[in-house]
């Protein structure tokens, strides 16, 4: 099973493959979004969270401890996101 928290020498590497597929990322939210579109907004959060859980529990199938500390570090990834994207951009001169 691989560890929840990365090391300080990973976090590149991670941040550079994020960086990378950012588009793809992106690409596929909006297809899933897409599928959602006629599920009311309490249908879409159970649709996400389902989709949420069952991706964590396919990577800790085993281990109930593991898979619940995988889902705390998304809430704080998501955290983090909604965070950033709330932030004013810098304005150049």
């Amino acid at each position: 099973m691989r560890p929840i928290n990365v090391t300080a020498a990973e976090q590149p590497e991670i941040h550079a493959t994020v960086r990378r597929e950012r588009p793809a990322i992106h690409r596929s939210v909006i297809k899933m979004a897409k599928r959602m579109r006629g599920l009311s907004d309490v249908s879409q959060k159970h649709a996400i969270a389902e989709l949420t859980a069952t991706w964590i529990l396919a990577i800790y199938p085993d281990s109930l401890e593991l898979a619940l500390a995988l889902s705390g570090k998304m809430r704080e990834q998501t955290d983090i996101y909604l965070t950033e994207s709330k932030k004013k951009p810098a304005v150049s001169h």
